[in-house]
């Protein structure tokens, strides 16, 4: 198991540890694993980038409309959208990871 697939088990299991239990400072360990992941991975595919934007955008947006389910509905709810944290940091390390790239000599 590489480093690449720790990361993501981690930022897994996290969003769902905090669904049920209050971690302190859990946005900023997604954030973090995000960005190591996604500076570790780059990805040189723009397809692959963007839906890593669409993820982090629109994750949450649906994740809301999961709030309606009985009993469940919030928990999902809140590990959907904080997996899409973890995405987010993914895009921003990429994002940063291209940009250098174009402008680097």
């Amino acid at each position: 198991m590489n480093l690449g697939k720790i990361l993501l088990i981690a930022s897994v299991v996290l969003s769902v540890a905090v669904a049920f239990v209050a971690i302190p400072y859990h946005m900023l360990a997604l954030v973090v694993l995000g960005l190591v992941y996604g500076f570790m991975n780059p990805s040189a595919d723009i397809l692959e980038r963007t839906a890593f934007l669409l993820i982090a955008f629109a994750a949450p947006t649906v994740a809301n409309q999961l709030d309606y389910i009985p009993v469940a509905g919030t928990y999902l709810n809140s590990m959907i959208s904080h997996l899409a944290v973890a995405v987010a940091g993914m895009w921003i390390a990429n994002f940063i990871l291209a940009v250098y790239a174009r402008v680097k000599p």
